[in-house]
């Protein structure tokens, strides 16, 4: 029997109790990513395995954050489009630190064997998840009933590869955006690591930054093709065409998408100048 406090409380209230709770979630990914980049920053130089140990360490940490914040806006809040916001923001957030390690390069074999593996990942992964004997272990887990059939799956599935691919493609070009804007803008003399000169025995290249950075997206890219080719031939899926629909009935939510994205990006910027590169 519901108390008398539940039963004076408007659902609508709860509801905005429970949005306002994922506020501490987006700031925990931003603490947590700007904690590991202090870290990163002070523990250099890095082998291979510890730039492998951050990144995976970084997926772990927005993963479950994105995981808690969907479940508060899908089970409490109850609201598909924020929904979609949320998880465009987090796969945007767990980027700004991804991409700012090309800020700190070691060495090109680093970017390469790490940037492969990222890629090689996800081409692999996003379609094994997919599989519906993976659908109902996951079932069996989470005790998701007849209300989360395995084709809802399948499409959440589907938008949440397509708004990784979108937030892949926005801050990379942000990240080099920003970069050049500190390398060649005018307040340059402010930013003395950005000249990229050297330091000790390693240089660090504008130009191999950037280099570095081109050829994280276009890794990333062959491998958003091949999982998007499987979908369709193996699922049936054209993730591009159901987000034309979601978007066509939702349309307010390609204008919520897209500042998010530009906050993001200035996040990208912020993340850069206040970690101490010297």
């Amino acid at each position: 029997m519901a108390t008398s406090t539940a039963w004076r409380t408007p659902a609508s209230y709860r509801r905005f109790v429970w949005f306002c709770s994922t506020f501490l979630l987006w700031y925990a990914a931003l603490a947590a990513g700007e904690w590991l980049a202090s870290v990163y920053i002070d523990t250099l130089p890095h082998t291979t395995s510890d730039e492998f140990f951050y990144v995976y360490t970084w997926i772990a940490i927005v993963n479950i954050l994105s995981l808690a914040a969907g479940w508060v806006v899908s089970a409490k809040v109850r609201s598909w489009p924020l929904q979609y916001v949320y998880t465009l923001y987090f796969f945007t957030t767990y980027f700004i630190f991804y991409r700012n390690l090309f800020a700190r390069l070691e060495n090109p074999e680093q970017v390469v064997l790490l940037q492969a593996s990222a890629s090689v990942g996800i081409a692999l992964v996003y379609p094994l998840r997919m599989a519906r004997w993976v659908y109902c272990i996951l079932a069996f887990v989470c005790r998701w009933g007849d209300d989360y059939p395995y084709e809802a799956y399948v499409r959440h599935l589907g938008r949440a590869f397509f708004l990784r691919n979108k937030a892949e493609n926005a801050t990379v070009l942000g990240f080099v955006c920003w970069v050049t804007i500190l390398h060649y803008g005018p307040n340059r003399l402010h930013y003395p690591y950005f000249r990229f000169e050297q330091y000790g025995d390693v240089s660090y290249e504008y130009s191999l930054t950037v280099r570095a950075s081109i050829y994280a997206w276009m890794s990333e890219f062959v491998a958003s093709r091949i999982v998007r080719f499987i979908f369709r031939r193996v699922y049936k899926l054209n993730i591009s065409a159901d987000a034309v629909h979601d978007f066509c009935r939702y349309p307010h939510v390609v204008a919520a998408m897209v500042l998010v994205t530009i906050h993001v990006l200035q996040n990208i910027l912020f993340a850069m100048i206040r970690l101490d590169f010297g």
